[in-house]
Order: C-alpha cells, then structure tokens, then sequence
C-alpha cells in the first residue's frame, strides 16, 4: 500500500518534529541554573551544566574579588592578577566529549591601579590559561 502524497508530507512533518523534541530535551537536560552551593560543592562535571549560565547571567567585571569568591568560592589557583575554577569537560548533545581538554573559568585582576576590581573573565583550556598557572599546558 503506497501513502499519497499529502500523508507523505504529514509523516515527513511528523519524523522533523521528533528529531526537533529529542534535541531539543537532550540540550535542555545538558544545562542547569547557576547555584553557588552547587558550584562550591560540586561532584564530577556538573560545574560543566552550570558554566553557560553563569557565563550569560554574571557581569563579573567591575566585581571585587570578595564578590567573585562569595559566588563561586575559593578558586582551584588564586594569584595576584587572576582566580581560576576548574568548569570540568565541555559537554555535547550526548554527554560529555570525548577526548576534550578540560575547562577554566579564569577572572582576571590585571588593572595596575585597582589589583581587587575584575578587569575580564572567560572560560579557556589548559594550553591557553595565564602562562604562570599551575593549570597550563606547557609547550616545547
């Protein structure tokens, strides 16, 4: 039995519709709201389902360092000029990536005049941190 042409177009509708549900629900499940005691406490990556929330809702320059710390915490490696939090390993449609270098979320502390105000923030892998970080991949 052959379909006509009008209930291909309706299973066709029906098969883009699916797809779009399923994707849909796998990238909603991959991202949670930023929680600072999850933050603090985490276990395994879920830093990773807090990060792109974090990152979109939190202005963090102008911030004091006290201000980033009562958010987030003591930080994996503070020095003079930046805190850096380890974010775990980036997450794709279907869990974590494989063979994926892990995450930082570095806040830097690099105006000459005010060492406590963050001038700039942004999530790196280890081969592009702050070249005194213990975090950092080392080149030849």
């Amino acid at each position: 039995m052959e379909l006509k042409a009008k209930d291909k177009i309706i299973v066709a509708i029906l098969v883009v519709l699916a797809v779009v549900v399923f994707i849909g629900g796998r990238m909603h499940a991959s991202r949670t709201g930023f929680e600072t005691e999850k933050w603090i406490n985490y276990e395994g990556n879920s830093r990773q389902l807090m990060l792109q929330d974090l990152v979109d809702r939190t202005r963090f320059v102008g911030m004091t360092r006290e201000e980033v710390k009562t958010d987030l915490g003591e930080a994996e490696e503070e020095t003079e000029d930046f805190l850096i939090y380890y974010a775990g390993i980036p997450q794709g449609l279907f869990g974590t990536k494989p063979d994926t270098d892990p995450e930082y979320l570095v806040i830097e502390f690099t105006d000459e005049d005010d060492k406590d105000k963050v001038t700039a923030s942004g999530v790196m892998t280890a081969d592009v941190l702050p070249k005194d970080s213990v975090f950092r991949i080392k080149g030849d």
